[in-house]
């Protein structure tokens, strides 16, 4: 981590406590933004880069809980809020909303199918291999462009008429299910199970059977091309219909084809969309208001596709139509803003941003990162606020608000704090281009016994040769290996957090087992000082941060001779212990690593690596900072002498 801000100096200024991951019931302003402010700055709020997605569960709430909320929001530093459409139906937001600055990003949803349209056309429905229909518009709906206009068009009236208008900065495109531009999923559905494609209601093999006429032509010309016999060669086109998936004589050029409409239909429905809002943008809400392309999971590969057209099937990837290389390019050619909706997968950013410089666009410099909605994701926003940082996107729009307080929706939940620190370490970041220091709950360090202390890692991964592209700050498991492929250990630990001034008598690094590999050997790892900055968010074999490469790859290390770090060379590690074979699940291994924390304590401190010592294979699993028990996880047991 970059050290422009000493995280001693920062704990010793505001105290452990004013960064504690404690909630107490306290009214507005009471939490101590100034405890760590920003410098004073015009650049933090260039534009708006903290947004709360507000849960339509609290729509219906009083005038009196939209203001105290709002409140909280203005203490956390949000300027935008996000709302969904129904929220123009519910006076007290309106009111509430009016005696706030927030700007406004508006989910313009437009394709929801009416009951009025549903009357007129009830059979006017997508419908997947298992005859289940779907409540959303599709390509193939008659009165698409028409439906979705007027709808849109009410919504937006009903926008002027509330006062708010001028409050719209950015409108949400309605490209899909939940917004994203793709097929239904599971989820939208409440259903589990495979994914499913969406393409066998009437009108959609209609429209497949067009289009297969206007390329082929010649019915036989198809059958050829298809690679047809028998049976399975079609009289007329008439008689073309898209088979279930898996369906063996559709494998190959068929289901190629078949791919090849699914997704063009999609784009042109999407493209629609686009072109539709930004008219309805520009008429009712002014020139400046830009739209947004939402960004769905991870993007399709070519190999995604070729299995599919192989098997005449595919990957939910394919089945959902992920089109997000070209919902990048198209989005950046209309002139809209991305944002992606599932930020806490920092691979997925990771590889957006790099297709982004790829392409020569810095359009990722304007794109939010949107978490899941689900609670394992919101829960966690200081993640969000580190992938925001590390690969260099616009801003967190967090979803949704009921994390941030209790069933009430006025009292702090236990995430307000670590989403007020978010907000902090974003708008430092991009006032100064410094990072402020790492989130450290009140009990980071825990006194054990007058001098003695346990401190707790806050870093942690594994960095992996046979993977060398593989995040894994996120598993539970690390791992040493050698032999076949290599994996390394990295953690940090915050020394500074120590009483200030103490010295060291003793520190002892304390890891837990996690995994029996079948190796029965003992071997023995050794530690080694990193001597290169690095982010367990981004770090993998080959890099050390998002686009900066390790000096060599496998991580940038010395050993106690300040000899720079080689596998199977002739090196002293700073300490290194023979580790047996798996016992149990949480068996503990020591290191003494007294002279290693002495050393990172009196200068420059990137952390330490573990690795294998000499040319014994190996296979050696560990618990990291992201399992599950905390009293696994990684801890430094450090005696202290007074000065």
């Amino acid at each position: 981590m970059p050290k422009d801000i000493s995280r001693r100096d920062f704990v010793k200024t505001i105290g452990l406590a004013a960064i504690s991951g404690v909630i107490i019931a306290n009214p507005p302003g009471a939490y101590g933004m100034d405890a760590y402010p920003l410098p004073n700055s015009s650049a933090a709020h260039a534009m708006s880069r903290i947004c709360v997605t507000e849960w339509a569960g609290f729509y219906g709430d009083p005038l009196s809980s939209f203001k105290a909320r709002f409140e909280y929001y203005t203490q956390l530093d949000v300027d935008m809020i996000r709302l969904e459409t129904g929220w123009l139906n519910h006076p007290p937001l309106i009111e509430a909303l009016k005696n706030h600055p927030f700007n406004i990003k508006y989910i313009l949803y437009v394709l929801g199918i009416s009951k009025s349209y549903s009357d007129k056309y009830p059979n006017e429905r997508m419908v997947d291999e298992h005859g289940v229909t779907d409540w959303h518009l599709g390509p193939w709906n008659i009165d698409f462009s028409e439906t979705t206009l007027e709808a849109g068009r009410v919504q937006l009236q009903q926008l002027v008429a509330s006062g708010l208008a001028g409050n719209v900065k950015e409108l949400v495109v309605d490209c899909g299910p939940a917004g994203e531009g793709i097929y239904p999923a599971n989820w939208t559905l409440n259903r589990q199970g495979e994914e499913a494609y969406w393409c066998y209601s009437a009108q959609a093999q209609v429209s497949f059977r067009s289009a297969m006429q206007a390329k082929y032509g010649d019915i036989n010309s198809a059958n050829d091309a298809w690679k047809l016999s028998g049976s399975h060669r079609f009289a007329s086109w008439n008689e073309v219909l898209i088979p279930k998936p898996s369906t063996e004589w559709a494998r190959g050029a068929f289901w190629n084809d078949m791919l090849l409409w699914y997704r063009n239909s999609k784009r042109d429905m999407i493209l629609k969309r686009i072109n539709q809002t930004q008219s309805l943008a520009k008429k009712f809400l002014g020139e400046d208001v830009k739209c947004i392309v939402y960004l769905p999971g991870t993007a399709y590969t070519q190999a995604d596709w070729d299995v599919a057209v192989r098997d005449a099937s595919g990957p939910a990837s394919i089945r959902l139509m992920m089109d997000n290389d070209w919902l990048m390019k198209t989005a950046i050619t209309k002139g809209c803003i991305l944002q992606y909706t599932g930020a806490e997968n920092v691979h997925e950013v990771r590889n957006i941003v790099r297709k982004l410089k790829a392409i020569g666009s810095d359009a990722y410099k304007s794109m939010w990162g949107e978490n899941a909605g689900s609670e394992s994701a919101g829960r966690n926003p200081i993640w969000l606020g580190e992938v925001v940082i590390n690969c260099g996107i616009r801003g967190v729009d967090y979803t949704w608000s009921n994390w941030l307080f209790e069933n009430d929706g006025v009292t702090p939940s236990q995430t307000y704090k670590p989403f007020e620190y978010m907000v902090r370490m974003i708008r430092a970041f991009y006032a100064t281009g410094k990072m402020l220091p790492p989130y450290l709950k009140e009990d980071v360090v825990h006194r054990a016994a007058p001098g003695t202390w346990m401190i707790d890692c806050y870093e942690s991964t594994r960095i992996m040769s046979a993977y060398p592209d593989a995040l894994k700050a996120t598993d539970p498991e690390m791992a040493v290996v050698q032999g076949g492929q290599t994996q390394r250990i990295l953690l940090k630990f915050p020394f500074e957090s120590l009483p200030n001034g103490c010295k060291i008598r003793s520190a002892k690094l304390v890891l837990h087992r996690y995994l029996n590999y079948h190796l029965n050997i003992t071997a023995p790892l050794a530690i080694y000082r990193v001597t290169q900055p690095w982010q367990a968010i981004c770090a993998t074999w080959k890099e050390a941060d998002l686009g900066v490469d390790w000096t060599r790859p496998g991580g940038t290390a010395e050993d106690a001779k300040g000899r720079p770090f080689r596998a199977c060379a002739h090196l002293v590690p700073w300490a290194i212990t023979d580790v047996p074979p798996f016992t149990t699940l949480g068996a503990k291994v020591e290191w003494d690593v007294t002279k290693l924390v002495r050393k990172l304590m009196e200068g420059t401190d990137y952390g330490m690596m573990i690795a294998a010592w000499g040319n014994q294979p190996c296979n050696k699993s560990f618990i990291s900072i992201a399992y599950d028990d905390p009293s696994l996880r990684p801890i430094l047991i450090v005696e202290t002498i007074k000065p």
